[in-house]
């Protein structure tokens, strides 16, 4: 921008379009005062702004709130003798919405003689933030050409003020009635409405919105928290077909199928989906992995899961806790206890209980009671705390190596 503005500077004629075009750039980056400066320096050197200048200053004074320059514009409108262009009128609408003084807006509003479909949308978002979803919904009503910011305002009003079952009545009124296609915003909450009642354990309704919309526009939180609804009712057939007719499946729905799988016993499944994802060349993170590895040691395939082991190490995700301590538990699973033993060595000091737990058990597990015993012990002396998992697998290691002496101690300390 110091470029910019030193080549403005430089300039021996300046006409509107070139201060114009400084002013939108202080304000994409964010300068607002400067755009301001900018602006003044304009009118005093007497370059008239133009139709987008002000446009483009109210919308930043809308973003920024800053009633006190907007009103200053507002009197600069009216002199310039704008007020009866519509665009910038709307300017002025949406900047009182944004900043707060709704009663400008309204006497705004009401003072224009032209009104165009945006003109009315910015007082039904005017209205809305308000909180006079009364009066936002009267206005819709009354319009005539609605566009999807019509539906988009109206619906994601009734959701921000809780009326939930209005604003999917209206989302499903947009599907039967609009001719419009739902554009990425309506979807938004759509997918947004679809996460909410899943979470809330209100699947049914959830899945009549799925069934208004288009299920290939469904996102990844919206496809994991119905996906949850699913696993709770233990049948993911749906899900999959959901799934499978998703437009976008990015990583996060891919890792949410899996452990979906994973998570209602389905491993051979979870592990045959891994191997698509794999093979649509989608890169799989540290939770995906974890699920993965999860399967494995349920199955005890040990081949597989060293290829995942190496996936891993080549992906950079084996430094994540989670997949070292999945690495653990599915090489003590799989009988490699060596194997275990050797990542659990690597962890160094980014071990959790998890970690210090899973390997203490697989010790324990495969016999060797005195070295689950003295790890126990290293693990209180590096300051882990160890939970009631870890007490049983030291009172398993205690019985194997029939420390009887010693199992006593680490139930009192249990107690304590």
């Amino acid at each position: 921008m110091d470029l910019a503005r030193e080549l403005f500077d430089r300039m021996p004629d300046r006409d509107s379009v070139s201060w114009t075009s400084m002013i939108v750039g202080y304000n994409k980056l964010g300068m607002f005062e400067s755009s301001i400066l900018m602006l003044k320096s304009m009118i005093w050197k007497r370059i008239l702004p133009t139709q987008f200048t002000l446009t483009n200053v109210l919308s930043y004074c809308g973003a920024m709130e800053a009633l006190d320059v907007g009103k200053r514009l507002h009197a600069f409108v009216i002199k310039l003798g704008l007020s009866g262009c519509v665009v910038v009128v709307n300017s002025l609408l949406n900047m009182y919405g944004k900043s707060g003084d709704f009663k400008t807006a309204e006497v705004v509003f009401d003072r224009m003689r032209v009104k165009d479909v945006s003109s009315q949308n910015c007082m039904i978002s005017v209205h809305v933030r308000s909180g006079r979803l009364d009066l936002a919904r009267a206005r819709f009503e009354e319009m005539r050409g609605r566009e999807n910011v019509s539906w988009n305002t109206i619906i994601a009003g009734h959701n921000q003020h809780g009326e939930d079952l209005e604003a999917l009545a209206l989302f499903s009124r947009m599907m039967k009635e609009s001719s419009l296609r739902a554009d990425e915003f309506t979807l938004a909450i759509g997918n947004a409405l679809v996460s909410m009642y899943s979470k809330c354990g209100e699947f049914e309704t959830a899945l009549k919105i799925v069934e208004r919309k288009d299920i290939a526009e469904l996102n990844a939180i919206s496809f994991t928290a119905l996906l949850d609804g699913y696993a709770k009712l233990g049948d993911l057939t749906p899900a999959r077909g959901i799934f499978d007719s998703m437009k976008e499946r990015d990583v996060i729905a891919w890792t949410a199928m899996i452990v979906g799988y994973v998570q209602n016993g389905s491993d051979t499944a979870a592990l045959e989906l891994f191997r698509s994802m794999v093979h649509d060349e989608i890169r799989p993170n540290n939770y995906t992995l974890s699920a993965v590895l999860s399967a494995c040691s349920n199955l005890v395939i040990l081949d597989i899961g060293k290829q995942v082991h190496a996936s891993a190490l080549r992906s950079g995700e084996a430094s994540s806790i989670s997949v070292q301590n999945g690495l653990i538990t599915m090489y003590a699973k799989c009988g490699s206890i060596v194997g275990a033993r050797q990542v659990f060595d690597e962890v160094h000091r980014r071990r959790d209980i998890v970690s210090w737990t899973s390997m203490i058990v697989a010790l324990a597990q495969h016999g060797f009671g005195e070295e689950a015993i003295e790890l126990f012990e290293e693990m209180l002396l590096c300051g882990g705390k160890p939970d009631c998992i870890t007490y049983v697998g030291v009172i398993s290691a205690c019985a194997h190596a029939g420390l009887v002496e010693t199992r006593k101690e680490v139930l009192r300390g249990n107690e304590e």
